[in-house]
């Protein structure tokens, strides 16, 4: 059994998500562009949005970064923190 995948049904936990057209049509997009380009690694990105109670919402969306460190793939930290405050700034105007 993969541990990354809810057996949970969702009307067992009271969760809704609910995930905006503009979000869904990025996360699309950089994954048909990374197949066609034939990218190996995976697909990495950010999904910012909003959550009250049991109900989350998805908003927006854009890639991660990752830089190579000692031989390892990282997390491009300072990048990520630059393109949250980036994208906070917008979506507050």
């Amino acid at each position: 059994m993969n541990s990354l995948i809810s057996t949970q049904k969702a009307s067992d936990s009271g969760l809704q998500v609910a995930l905006h057209p503009l979000a869904l049509l990025t996360i699309s997009d950089y994954i048909t562009r990374h197949t066609l380009r034939n990218q190996k690694g995976p697909i990495i990105g950010a999904l910012l949005g909003q959550q009250d109670g049991r109900q989350i919402t998805i908003e927006h969306t854009f890639d991660v970064h990752m830089i190579q460190v000692e031989g390892e793939q990282k997390f491009h930290q300072t990048w990520f923190d630059e393109r949250l405050q980036a994208s906070k700034f917008v979506l507050v105007i």
